[in-house]
């Protein structure tokens, strides 16, 4: 009787160990399906567009506070190469088109979000999947309108809140260039200040909603 129930321990012991190893298996599973899922195009080109989207959120909020025109700049060094985003308030009021100076205006924020349009890389880049690859052929504001060949439709290639919290119009479209399948994000705001979304898939007939 007491060897039958140490021989039960013991298989109670080892299933125990068994259970161990199986949940162990699936927690380095998930981990690897997660690190794939991550490193994905179309994960890494969604949460750069939900970057900018925040950006925009930000930069309105931050004019309507500081009842100034605040700015959210493409191409602040104007060198004509887009890629670092900087959010900023002129030093001086009243200008309607003012040139950004390190140390002389408020810089709130600058960061390379994009990888700059027009080169091979697996980073998301400003613009749009090509039409000859599937991609769009009109522009995404339900209005339609021309694709920018930078990527960036706003004047200057700058995003203008004004104090109470109206913007200048325009889209801004980001892609990845050596991954076309994950298709085309565009951001479009209107002159509310209100920002949407809209994706087009490779291959697929019209934007859609996002």
């Amino acid at each position: 009787m007491r060897r039958l129930h140490g021989i039960f321990r013991q298989w109670d012991r080892a299933m125990t160990l068994v259970e161990l190893m199986v949940v162990c298996g699936l927690i380095a599973l998930l981990l690897t399906v997660m690190a794939v899922h991550v490193r994905s195009a179309p994960y890494r080109l969604k949460t750069a567009v939900l970057q900018l989207r925040s950006l925009v959120q930000r930069a309105r909020l931050e004019a309507i506070k500081n009842n100034k025109n605040v700015y959210l700049d493409f191409d602040a060094e104007d060198d004509g190469v887009l890629d670092t985003v900087v959010l900023w308030i002129p030093a001086a009021s009243g200008q309607s088109s003012p040139v950004y100076q390190i140390g002389r205006d408020v810089s709130l924020l600058s960061e390379v979000v994009f990888a700059p349009s027009g080169t091979g890389t697996h980073r998301p880049t400003l613009g749009a999947v090509p039409a000859s690859q599937g991609g769009p052929s009109v522009g995404a504001p339900r209005d339609g309108g021309t694709l920018p060949e930078d990527g960036v439709s706003f004047s200057g290639n700058r995003i203008n809140f004004n104090p109470d919290g109206t913007s200048s119009t325009g889209t801004v479209y980001v892609h990845m260039p050596r991954h076309p399948k994950a298709g085309t994000y565009a951001l479009v705001l209107n002159n509310t200040g209100r920002a949407y979304l809209r994706y087009f898939p490779t291959g697929g007939a019209q934007w859609e909603d996002r």
